[in-house]
């Protein structure tokens, strides 16, 4: 059977639909001059589609393979990589050729030749740690791939040591202890309300691991750490057996849940677990938290209702009141549901976050692009948390801004010394840019264009690693 994409609501023609590719571009043309301490590799993760999924399938596209890049910057030139990660789903479907697994983490959906075959797409999110370079997918545990080459080397969980059936793709690394807090949620498979805490150390050793119940089975799709707590937010996006036996995707809204949020001290077991109560709001992914006297301050992207544009804003837990409520205020006005900030100062106090914002007052040229659907994020947006204050940079009048990432200027720069690092969508010469952006001067714009001679579609997150931390081959 020939693959076909056309008519899958998915794909509308253009950008977004599958590329199917692999590449390598050696000393890639730059448009601007390369930093000369950008030293280092940045990595991203998409989507694709090897095959055409089922026209239910859940409207975000997260269902896709997963395709990592790696940018490589060394003495004023960059290189590009692009390889598909060689998941066992991707493998059983590429012999069969022919798609195999069917809508969203529903596994009674799948072809029956593959009920024993990992579902897992590696497809999220990318982490160095213990020298291993690992993707993530949330519902299944890490591929392993190759820091230099993107050669996949297989599913790994840990030396055995790591028993849940999944690992989100959002872990958290202690930039004061090297340890990576990681956890699974549906630990102990599709629609268990378990969650899973894992703490290990900067070798990759597993050295402590803690179990709890969740309120229900909703997504845990992020967590945030201080120094002294693990915060784990449940939200309304819930799923159940009945949904899964009539065929569709796991999750659908229900803003009849709450907001709950689950806080475990670092030092603690289940039992020391207590959960805090909030109003149902749509949110998936958390900046920073910080222990503040006997309160938790949380920052994160929030929208008030489902398909509302999103606010940044800041939870507030306090941790000696009887009153299980926490607290909520607005910080800034970003609209993006992506943010990120200086990862040396993950649940220590901070001052820039870094945020993707569509500003219909900036030009966008419709005759150039016509039939877009809606406008894209034009703009990153350095966020002062403690003043509220934005820098802004607008990108151009034909692209769309993916995820922001930031990248130091040296491993003991104050924060914010560095570099914003993105890739845009150039939807009128239908190819994709990595721009890099002075974080300190973002109105001055891109210091430096990375062209490629291609198109990639919409990431999910990237991640910069420097070359002190991940040494070239």
């Amino acid at each position: 059977m020939s693959v076909d994409f056309r008519g899958h609501p998915l794909f509308p023609e253009g950008f977004n639909s599958p590329t199917r590719f692999e590449a390598e571009v050696y000393d890639c043309e730059v448009e601007g001059k390369l930093p000369s301490d950008l030293h280092g590799t940045f990595y991203r993760l998409q989507c694709d589609f090897d095959y055409r999924p089922p026209m239910n399938d859940w409207g975000s596209g997260f269902n896709g393979d997963g395709h990592v890049s790696s940018f490589r910057f060394a003495n004023g030139s960059v290189d590009y990589i692009g390889k598909y990660v060689k998941t066992d789903r991707l493998l059983a479907e590429r012999k069969a050729r022919k798609r195999l697994f069917g809508v969203y983490r529903n596994r009674l959906t799948d072809d029956p030749s593959v009920r024993d075959v990992d579902r897992g797409a590696a497809n999220t999110h990318i982490y160095w740690h213990g020298g291993k370079l690992m993707t993530l997918k949330e519902d299944s545990l890490p591929y392993l791939i190759d820091p230099h080459t993107l050669e996949t080397h297989g599913r790994y969980d840990f030396d055995g040591k790591y028993k849940a059936t999944s690992m989100s793709a959002h872990p958290k690394i202690d930039p004061v202890t090297g340890e990576m807090i990681a956890y699974g949620y549906q630990a102990k498979g599709d629609l268990s309300d378990d969650i899973a805490c894992y703490f290990i150390d900067r070798t990759g050793k597993v050295t402590h691991e803690v179990w709890f119940k969740a309120p229900y089975v909703g997504m845990v799709h992020d967590i945030a750490i201080t120094r002294k707590y693990i915060l784990f937010p449940v939200v309304a996006m819930v799923t159940s057996k009945e949904r899964l036996e009539a065929g569709e995707p796991m999750w659908e809204w229900k803003a009849e849940y709450p907001t709950m949020v689950g806080v475990l001290p670092r030092n603690g077991d289940a039992k020391d677990v207590r959960w805090f109560k909030g109003p149902s709001r749509n949110t998936l992914h958390f900046l920073n938290a910080v222990d503040i006297g006997n309160k938790i301050h949380m920052d994160l992207p929030v929208s008030d209702t489902r398909g509302a544009p999103s606010r940044f804003k800041r939870w507030i837990f306090d941790m000696k009141s009887k009153n299980d409520a926490f607290g909520e205020e607005v910080i800034a006005t970003p609209n993006g549901p992506l943010i990120r900030m200086d990862d040396r100062f993950c649940s220590l106090p901070y001052k820039y976050a870094y945020a993707g914002n569509s500003d219909p007052t900036k030009p966008f040229d419709e005759t150039r692009v016509p039939n877009m659907r809606r406008r894209p994020n034009n703009t990153y947006q350095r966020v002062d948390v403690t003043t509220g204050k934005t820098s802004v940079f607008y990108v151009g009048p034909v692209q769309g801004l993916q995820e922001a990432c930031f990248a130091p200027r040296s491993a003991n720069a104050p924060e914010g010394d560095g570099y914003i690092l993105g890739v845009a969508s150039n939807y009128a010469e239908m190819c994709s840019e990595l721009v890099i952006v002075d974080a300190m001067r973002m109105e001055e714009g891109a210091v430096a264009t990375v062209k490629l001679p291609f198109r990639l579609r919409s990431g999910t997150h990237g991640a910069w690693m420097p070359f002190t931390d991940l040494p070239f081959a």
